[in-house]
């Protein structure tokens, strides 16, 4: 059982210093962008810290997004 904790402790470090899912700009004259936080290493907390650095500090939540499973999360936010 340690083997199985270690290689799950492990993939959950390589998950959290993996490639960030990217910000994508949705519409360029209303400064609205679309970005997700899935996976077991991130939250919806970490699409609202995306939205937050991407507008430096101020954005207004549109649309959340989060499957049946909880793991696929999505963030729709507009830069004010």
């Amino acid at each position: 059982n340690l083997f199985w904790a270690v290689v799950f402790l492990c993939g959950c470090a390589n998950l959290m210093h993996g490639q960030v899912q990217p910000v994508k700009l949705l519409n360029k004259n209303n400064n609205t962008y679309q970005t997700t936080c899935s996976g077991l290493a991130e939250t919806m907390g970490s699409c609202y810290q995306k939205a937050k650095e991407t507008c430096q500090a101020n954005f207004k939540a549109l649309e959340e997004k989060v499957d049946s499973s909880g793991v696929h999360r999505e963030l729709i936010f507009q830069c004010e």
